[in-house]
């Protein structure tokens, strides 16, 4: 616009024809490239001019130009001349010479208000589509453009008085585009301001998540890296620049995800949630969860991925011990179970099993020596005391018993098991394998139940040497350990004190899927009724359970290795000896209350104790009993603890104490809620006897609770 200005100053100073057509000349080209210059930048400022319009418009005043610069004919001026004679305000005026228009120029002229139409409609599309602010003074500009078309249109036709109006309208376009051009640079000053703002902010957010952010182009080539994979990796991000992610993966690990990597970005999809394992730049396995968006070109084409991998190796870890937890206690729940089963089993059997083993010790009582009949008698004890041994090992898998527990020490029990009957036994079956021992000679003690823990090694050791396939070794050993820290194994170990009882074989080995199972009552692997009956392990658990203690199992291909950690006592032992003879068993007519819901076991207990001089009373449950203290006295109690229907052995003392409050009593029975038992001798109750009950041992219980 300014050398348009230039270019009618030039005009109106000329003194001949021929230097009047040198800027008219100059005056089309100027149009020309304003009108140019105008109509791109209108199509870039609104986006709503067509692109095959621009570019015919630009072809034109292409046209034009090389036309005003080098065409010498009359196609746009003609050879007349005219003097042009003008009067401006304040007393000026101009005489300038004007070459007339010839075809070219006019067609021009016609262009130029095609070219302002179709501009003005641009822009007004523009305002109408929401864009008021900044189509405003785009329209005023084209109204500016317009009056000054208008008035080149006056001045042609001989109204020179308004040649000003031109440039006025020039000057008007100039500062209103300077005026918006400033608000546009002012605006994109704001807009940088707030680009290096929300920089920051994402810098903050990228630097600050515990994620690690990534971008790859399309071969898998890292392009960028967040500073967060220098601690999820070890790697700083320079590091990364210029790897594949399936550099830093492991052999296998990284043929799937590049697999997958490879599929996805075929397909244009995104990556969800892929967990995949890192190499950590200390080697260690860094278990990470990835997700990724593919980033497109202008034709939809996958040029890379931007995306995040997040560090899962704690969760991962946390998943699995819940998962291990969680078959923990599901095979706890399962132990518990069976163990409830063949506790109901043991307690019915204890009734039968009573007169096989009680009658014959009173049968053998009145015998002579000779008698044909001892030595059959004598076999019927002895199998019912077998059958007894097994009923035992049900309750102690049911862990219903109550047992006492004492002061003792691993080796010496150990010792007792190695000078035994049942010792001799096991080496005549397996006389190829070697028992050894490693004996801690500073082993704590433990306090503990005698005869379960003996049974406990006697089992272990059976099995160890069943184990042996021909010649082998079972080493026994023991030591003191102290966990610091809670182990993770077949149990966990808590921290304590413990002593170990290890057991270990050489044979082939447990496999896996046994190993979840061994120790569920009548699992075996072994021939039913030629070596064992499947309770061996489930003795061990829950005898080892009972005792507040913890097993672990370690089986690989050359062997088994249990190991029983039981908690330590600082109590000594104290030795006493258990055999009493029966004639130191003897009352003195003392009454003694039986309470107890079987016949049968009513009938073995008062012949018993009747043998032992004892005055006895018989009752069937614990409402009689206490109806019965009501209007007699007794010296002792021998109460049942499980009586169906009807109250228990505990809520029956409880009520004949509340009656009677020393009442003295003892408990005999095969199955009962150790609680119960617990309870009823804190209130003032005595011993704890087993069913089947021996003379000795009722005889002891009675004789010592009398003598309190």
């Amino acid at each position: 616009m300014g050398i348009y200005s230039i270019c009618c100053a030039g005009l109106y100073s000329v003194t001949s024809p021929v230097e009047g057509v040198q800027w008219q000349r100059f005056q089309v080209v100027s149009l020309a490239v304003l009108g140019t210059a105008l109509l791109w930048f209108i199509s870039d400022y609104t986006g709503k001019a067509s692109r095959k319009v621009v570019i015919g418009f630009t072809v034109y005043y292409i046209f034009a130009v090389l036309s005003g610069l080098f065409n010498r004919g009359n196609s746009i001026w003609t050879n007349e001349a005219s003097i042009k004679d003008i009067s401006l305000p304040f007393g000026y005026e101009i005489i300038y010479y004007e070459m007339a228009p010839g075809f070219l120029t006019n067609l021009q002229s016609l262009v130029g208000f095609v070219y302002f139409i179709y501009i003005f409609k641009v822009g007004l599309k523009f305002y109408k589509s929401g864009n008021k602010r900044k189509g405003r003074p785009l329209l005023v500009a084209m109204i500016f453009l317009f009056v000054g078309l208008m008035n080149d249109t006056f001045v042609s036709s001989g109204f020179y008085d308004s040649i000003y109006i031109l440039e006025y309208s020039y000057i008007g376009i100039i500062l209103l585009f300077t005026y918006s051009l400033t608000n546009i640079i002012l605006k994109a000053g704001k807009i940088q301001i707030a680009l290096r703002e929300s920089e920051a902010k994402f810098r903050g957010l990228v630097e600050s998540t515990s994620d690690w952010i990534w971008e790859v182009d399309a071969t898998g080539v890292y392009t960028y890296a967040s500073p967060r994979v220098k601690e999820i990796l070890g790697y700083s991000p320079e590091d990364i620049l210029g790897k594949k992610p399936f550099d830093l993966m492991p052999p296998g690990e990284n043929e799937r995800v590049f697999q997958i990597f490879q599929e996805q970005k075929d397909r244009g999809k995104p990556i969800v949630v892929l967990e995949n394992v890192n190499l950590h730049k200390n080697g260690q396995s860094v278990v990470m969860e990835t997700s990724g968006t593919p980033i497109l070109d202008t034709e939809g084409k996958v040029i890379g991925y931007r995306g995040v991998d997040r560090d899962i190796t704690e969760r991962k870890k946390a998943v699995e011990v819940l998962r291990e937890t969680e078959e923990k206690l599901a095979r706890s729940k399962k132990m518990e179970s069976l163990g409830l089963l063949a506790g109901g089993v043991a307690h019915d059997l204890n009734n039968v099993l009573s007169g096989i083993v009680s009658y014959p010790e009173l049968l053998l009582m009145d015998l002579p020596e000779d008698s044909k009949l001892r030595k059959p008698i004598e076999t019927i004890q002895d199998s019912g005391h077998r059958a007894t041994a097994i009923v035992q090992d049900l309750l102690t898998v049911a862990r219903g018993v109550a047992t006492t527990k004492e002061p003792l020490n691993l080796n010496d029990l150990i010792g007792d098991y190695l000078h035994s009957p049942e010792f001799s036994k096991l080496k005549k079956f397996h006389p190829t394998v070697t028992v050894k021992t490693n004996l801690d000679r500073e082993l704590l003690n433990i306090s503990g139940s005698h005869v379960h823990i003996r049974k406990v090694v006697m089992n272990l050791v059976s099995n160890a040497a069943e184990a042996i396939e021909g010649n082998g070794n079972v080493i026994i050993s023991t030591k003191n350990y102290y966990a610091d820290r809670p182990l993770k194994g077949y149990d966990d170990v808590d921290i304590g004190e413990y002593t170990i009882l290890a057991v270990s074989d050489n044979g082939p080995g447990i496999s896996t899927d046994d190993l979840e199972r061994i120790f569920e009552p009548f699992y075996t692997k072994k021939v039913l009724g030629r070596s064992g009956t499947g309770l061996g392990l489930a003795v061990v658990w829950n005898t080892v359970q009972d005792h507040h203690g913890y097993v672990d199992v370690i089986s690989e291909g050359n062997g088994t290795t249990f190991e029983l950690y039981f908690p330590i006592t600082r109590d000594e032992i104290v030795d006493k000896d258990l055999s009493i003879p029966i004639k130191d068993l003897k009352g003195d007519g003392e009454t003694i209350l039986v309470v107890d819901d079987v016949e049968s076991q009513r009938d073995i207990s008062c012949k018993m104790l009747d043998k032992l001089g004892y005055k006895t009373k018989a009752v069937s449950s614990g409402e009689e009993a206490v109806e019965y203290i009501k209007e007699n006295t007794v010296d002792l109690l021998l109460l049942d603890m499980i009586m169906d229907p009807g109250i228990n052995g505990r809520e029956t003392y409880e009520r004949i104490i509340k009656i009677h409050p020393n009442q003295k009593a003892i408990i005999a029975s095969g199955f009962a809620e150790t609680d119960d038992v617990k309870a009823a001798q804190k209130m003032g109750a005595g011993k704890y006897v087993k069913k089947p009950a021996t003379l000795e041992m009722i005889g002891l219980a009675v004789k010592e609770e009398l003598e309190k």
